[in-house]
C-alpha cells in the first residue's frame, strides 16, 4: 500500500530478524506485517488496524527476555514502532483526505440528481397539465364557439384519452396519451379537430364515430373534471351524440320537466319575498331537496351545464356532502384490502413458511393503492365548503378537480385494482367499479 512508506513494515524484514536470532519467537508480528501487502490503496480502517496490532506486539516483543538479550533486536523492534506510528499518522491523513473528497462527490452527485429529478418533475408536471388543466380553458373557448383546437385520441377498447391544442400535435405526444391510459401497445391514435357545432363541442375525427361520443365525454371528466355536451363527426359522414349525463342532471326530455317543476315550486312558495330572503329560502330549500339542489347548480336559465359556471354560487351545503362521501370510499378501500389480506394470509397459512412470507410480502405492496388515493380530496372539498371567499372556493374547487382526474387515472391504469379485483382467491372486492362510482359521484356534486 503507498501511505505506508517505510520499508522496514515488510514481513521480510523481520523475518530476517528472526533468523539471526534462533532463540527469539514470533508472536503474530509476522502475519500483520505480511498482511500489509493485501492492502488496497482505499482500505484506511483496515490499515489503521494493522498499524495499531504492529505497536503493539513489538512493543511486546521488546519488553521479552530473549529481545532483551540481542541490542539489535531491540533496536529493531523500536525502529518499527517508530515507523508504525509514522504510518498511522499519514494514513490517517490520508482517510481525512478521502473522506472529504468522499462528501464533495457525494454532494455533487446529489445535487445532480436532484436537478435531474426536479427538471423530470417539472417535464411530468408540465405533461400531465396538458392533459388536465391547460384542456379547460381550450373548452371553454371552444363552447364559446372562438376557436377550431387540434385534437389527438388514444383509444384501447373503452379506454379513451384525449389531447386538445391549439397548436398541431406532434406524433411524439403519442407516448404522453398512451402513458395516462397505462399502456405500451394495442392503442389507436386518432387525429382531427375539436370546434363549436349545433351548439355541441364536436370532435371532428378521422374516423368512424360509433359510440365515440361516450368515450369521449368520460374522458373529458376524468382529465379535467368538466361535463361536456359531446358530439363526433366521422370521414364517412355519420354523427353520434352524448346526452345521456345532463338527461340525469335534468336537461333534457325526462328531467328537464323535474328540474323545471322543482324551480317553479320554490319560486312560488317564495313569491313576494325581498331578493335577499328568497335567495336564503331557496339555499335552505335546495338543502332540503338533496340531489334537486346539486341538479340546481351550474344550470342556466334554459336548465342547460353551464360549464362557466362560478362555483361560488353551488350551495354550501351541497359541497358539505362531498368530503364525506370520499372519506367514506378511503374507509370502504382500507376495509375491503384488510379483508382480503387477512382472507388471503388465511388460506395460505398451510403452505409453507417460505411461500407464505412471499405472499405476505406481495400484499404489503397494497398499501401504496391508499398511499396514491390519499386525503387531499377529503381536504380540499372540507375547506371548499368551509370558506366564506367565493374566489377561494373556486380556487379550492378547480384544485378538486385536478385532484379527481389525478384519482380516475390512477384507478384505471393501477395493475394491483385489477388484480385485487380479478384474484384467484375467490374474494370478491369490486374495488375498480366502487372507485370509479365514488369519484365520478363527487365529481358531479361540485359541477
Amino acid at each position: 500500500m503507498m501511505l505506508i512508506k517505510p520499508k522496514l513494515l515488510i514481513d521480510t524484514s523481520w523475518k530476517d530478524v528472526l533468523a539471526k536470532n534462533k532463540t527469539l519467537k514470533d508472536n503474530g508480528l509476522l502475519k500483520s506485517l505480511g498482511e500489509i501487502k493485501k492492502l488496497g490503496e482505499d482500505d484506511h480502517d483496515d490499515a489503521q488496524k494493522l498499524l495499531d496490532e504492529i505497536v503493539k506486539l513489538s512493543g511486546q516483543l521488546k519488553k521479552s527476555k530473549e529481545a532483551a538479550a540481542a541490542p539489535a533486536v531491540t533496536k529493531f523492534l523500536a525502529e518499527l514502532a517508530s515507523a508504525a506510528d509514522t504510518a498511522q499518522k499519514d494514513v490517517a491523513k490520508a482517510k481525512a483526505e478521502a473522506d472529504k473528497k468522499g462528501k464533495a462527490e457525494a454532494d455533487a452527485k446529489k445535487r445532480e440528481e436532484g436537478k435531474k429529478d426536479e427538471d423530470e418533475g417539472e417535464g411530468e408536471e408540465e405533461a400531465s397539465e396538458l392533459l388536465t388543466t391547460k384542456m379547460i380553458p381550450l373548452l371553454r373557448d371552444i363552447k364559446k364557439g372562438n376557436h377550431t383546437m387540434h385534437v389527438l385520441v388514444a383509444s384501447a377498447g373503452k379506454e379513451v384519452c384525449v389531447l386538445i391544442s391549439r397548436k398541431p400535435i406532434s406524433p411524439a405526444k403519442r407516448k404522453l396519451l398512451a402513458d395516462d391510459l397505462g399502456l405500451s401497445g394495442g392503442i389507436k391514435y386518432i387525429v382531427g379537430h375539436c370546434l363549436k357545432e349545433e351548439g355541441m363541442t364536436t370532435f371532428a375525427l378521422k374516423t368512424q364515430v360509433a359510440g365515440m361520443a361516450k368515450k369521449l365525454k368520460a374522458a373529458l371528466m376524468a382529465q379535467t373534471g368538466m361535463r361536456v355536451k359531446v358530439r363526433c363527426r366521422g370521414e364517412d359522414g355519420e354523427t353520434d351524440e352524448e346526452f345521456e349525463e345532463e338527461e340525469d342532471d335534468g336537461d333534457g326530455d325526462g328531467g328537464g320537466g323535474g328540474g323545471a317543476q322543482a324551480r317553479g315550486g320554490r319560486d312560488g312558495e317564495h313569491q313576494g319575498k325581498g331578493d335577499g330572503d328568497r335567495d336564503g329560502a331557496r339555499a335552505e330549500k335546495r338543502t332540503d331537496d338533496g340531489e334537486d339542489g346539486a341538479g340546481e347548480a351550474g344550470k342556466t336559465k334554459d336548465g342547460d351545464d353551464d360549464e362557466n359556471a362560478e362555483p361560488s354560487a353551488r350551495p354550501l351545503m351541497d359541497l358539505a356532502t362531498t368530503p364525506k362521501i370520499w372519506k367514506g370510499t378511503r374507509e370502504m378501500l382500507t376495509n375491503r384490502i384488510d379483508s382480503f389480506v387477512a382472507a388471503v394470509k388465511e388460506q395460505v397459512a398451510g403452505e409453507g413458511d417460505a411461500f407464505a412470507e412471499e405472499v405476505s410480502s406481495n400484499l404489503d405492496k397494497l398499501n401504496r393503492i391508499l398511499s396514491k388515493l390519499d386525503k387531499r380530496l377529503t381536504n380540499t372539498l372540507t375547506d371548499a365548503a368551509e370558506t366564506d371567499d367565493p374566489a377561494s372556493r373556486k380556487q379550492l374547487l378547480q384544485q378538486a378537480k385536478v385532484i379527481i382526474a389525478e384519482y380516475i387515472r390512477y384507478v384505471r391504469s393501477e395493475p394491483l385494482i385489477d388484480h385485487l379485483d380479478n384474484n384467484p382467491f375467490g374474494i370478491k372486492t369490486n374495488l375498480k367499479a366502487t372507485l370509479s362510482a365514488s369519484l365520478t359521484q363527487v365529481a358531479r356534486a361540485i359541477g
